[in-house]
């Protein structure tokens, strides 16, 4: 079992001038965040859940499903080790942005387990391209090119939370110039970007790398799970998300009146 702290604050102006934050944006009839507080609260694999807002003010009803709501507005990391506070650090914490609407709690249960199978301290999920786009057709999604295949990487991650804080310095910076290739080159090794723009890492070289920036295990863990990466960024995204969650709603009302 482990906790999950779902990260729900960001800029939500950029795709409704009217939303206060990102996990507010209203995603096929509730808030985002509400669609992915429901799938951690299905999975059989999460024990608590508490989830990061900026302001606890008028936030709608769905806060009485969250196991505990961090206040916090914080840098990236610094909401990420307020969060995973809220917990004893006695279990994995699994990290998820409020911003993929579409996941599920099948796709939560088979990445937390096939991580913990690794035995790693920090585990990532990677999608291939075919998966992403056969499921989410029309996602105009960031794809890196490796030596066995394209693939994206999930909106989640599992991670010993007592390496955390120890991290939140190299964390704060890779997050601070993840849009910004040159820099980010700086933080973790001109070589190491140079082979990954080439697409000539492997995904053994992407571990090591992830296990040296964090200083413990890490692991990349392959999922078909495709959900797991649909994140909403762009106007387009909400008409993807949208008419994923639309076609499951009208599958269980006539799965329903067929009982």
């Amino acid at each position: 079992m482990v906790d999950a702290v779902v990260l729900a604050g960001g800029d939500g102006a950029v795709l409704d001038p009217a939303c206060r934050f990102k996990g507010l944006l209203p995603i096929a009839g509730k808030p985002m965040v509400e669609w992915v507080l429901d799938a951690l609260n299905a999975a059989e694999m999460v024990q608590e859940v508490a989830v990061v807002v900026p302001t606890a003010e008028n936030l709608g009803a769905w806060v009485d499903r969250a196991g505990k709501l961090v206040v916090s507005n914080g840098s990236f990391i610094d909401n990420i080790i307020a969060g995973a506070g809220a917990f004893r650090a006695d279990r994995p914490v699994l990290l998820v942005t409020g911003d993929i609407p579409a996941l599920t709690p099948e796709a939560i249960d088979g990445f937390v387990r096939d991580s913990l199978a690794t035995g790693a301290d920090a585990t990532y999920p990677l999608i291939r391209e075919a998966d992403m786009l056969e499921q989410y057709p029309g996602s105009e999604r960031t794809f890196v090119r490796l030596v066995d295949g394209k693939v994206t990487g999930g909106n989640m991650m599992l991670i010993d939370p007592l390496l955390l804080d120890r991290n939140r310095e190299i964390g704060g910076r890779i997050f601070a110039t993840r849009k910004n290739p040159l820099a980010m080159a700086r933080v973790i090794g001109v070589r190491f970007v140079v082979r990954l723009v080439l697409g000539r890492l492997t995904v053994a070289e992407v571990e090591a790398k992830l296990g040296e920036l964090i200083g413990g295990r890490g692991a990349a863990v392959y999922t078909s799970e495709a959900s797991i990466g649909a994140d909403v960024d762009k106007p387009v995204d909400v008409i993807v998300a949208e008419r994923v969650l639309y076609s499951r709603i009208q599958g269980r009302n006539e799965a329903s009146g067929r009982e």
